[in-house]
């Protein structure tokens, strides 16, 4: 079910950017969402992540020139650094929310981008929406294959 997820995310992305103007997140980021939305905590401590990565990422701009594919790659490595940040004080501090409840290691860094270049409110709130809609439509052909 996993690759359907992704098949269809990067389907359903490119077509809801295509209708809203709005990106969910990023081309494959509603298909990686939507194959943890058993997983809520998973999800939510992967957007913490982003809005922390685009938190940082916008305290370096005031002492750094980003733009374009520089800011993008920054976007990529400071979501990698606060993830293994992240997963050294959670284990040091034994708490039971870790950095492995990130979804991957890119995907962070994506959602920061875009949440940068459109706004958190729009583009977490769409990333969901595709996301849960993959989610059912996949549910729904699994479901229709077994009958």
């Amino acid at each position: 079910m996993s690759d359907e997820l992704i098949i269809f995310g990067v389907l359903a992305s490119i077509v809801f950017l295509e209708i809203t103007a709005i990106s969910p997140g990023g081309i494959i980021v509603p298909g990686y969402i939507a194959m943890m939305l058993d997983d809520p905590l998973r999800v939510a401590v992967t957007m913490a992540l982003s809005l922390l990565t685009w938190g940082a990422v916008r305290l370096l701009s005031e002492v750094l020139i980003l733009f374009g594919r520089r800011r993008f790659a920054v976007f990529i490595i400071v979501s990698f650094l606060l993830r293994y940040l992240s997963g050294l004080v959670t284990a040091e501090a034994h708490l039971p929310v870790s950095a492995a409840l990130v979804i991957g290691y890119l995907v962070p860094g994506i959602l920061a981008h875009e949440i940068d270049r459109q706004g958190a409110v729009k583009t977490l709130s769409s990333m969901l929406v595709v996301a849960v809609a993959l989610k059912l439509v996949v549910l729904a052909l699994a479901k229709s294959a077994h009958w």
